[in-house]
């Protein structure tokens, strides 16, 4: 696999995100702005909740821009450890595969990259944390609904040849 589809496909995927939370927001603010809006008692919050609703899908319309233009900025490391910026590939005995970047915004976010998932990952994290500074074929230990799982490092991707 290559970085370069890798990064393509991370930016359609914030591109598409970014696309939804503004169609969220349009909505929600139509909803607040519209005449069924307009109370019709003083026990009416309709017009109020949706208005509510309209400010978070606003704030998150701006979180996912700011995502957005944090991973135009972005570039793999080329380090042989893992650190931030890292690309792998990260398989657990369960068959469980993601490929794993680590990032400092938008930790959770899981796309498809061909026939693979890809999973963001922050070094907040108690996966990031144990990601960091370990080498191709190093083992972590993860949690699956509190029960303990070896993953192995398959493979740190690199840019270079």
């Amino acid at each position: 696999m290559s970085l370069d589809f890798l990064y393509q496909q991370l930016l359609l995927y914030m591109a598409d995100r970014v696309d939804i939370v503004s169609d969220a927001a349009n909505q929600a603010k139509e909803a607040a702005t519209g005449t069924e809006s307009v109370a019709e008692t003083k026990w009416d919050t309709f017009g109020l909740e949706n208005s509510y609703l309209a400010h978070g899908q606003a704030m998150r319309l701006v979180e996912c821009e700011s995502d957005m233009a944090y991973f135009r900025k972005f570039r793999f490391s080329e380090s042989d450890t893992v650190a931030l910026g890292s690309a792998l590939l990260l398989v657990r005995q369960d068959g469980w595969r993601r490929i794993v970047i680590l990032a400092a915004h938008c930790g959770g976010a899981e796309f498809r990259v061909g026939d693979q998932k890809a999973l963001i990952v922050t070094p907040n994290t108690p996966l990031g944390k144990s990601l960091l500074t370990k080498e191709e074929g190093d083992e972590i230990i993860m949690k699956s609904r509190g029960v303990e799982i070896f993953a192995e490092i398959d493979r740190i991707f690199s840019a270079h040849v």
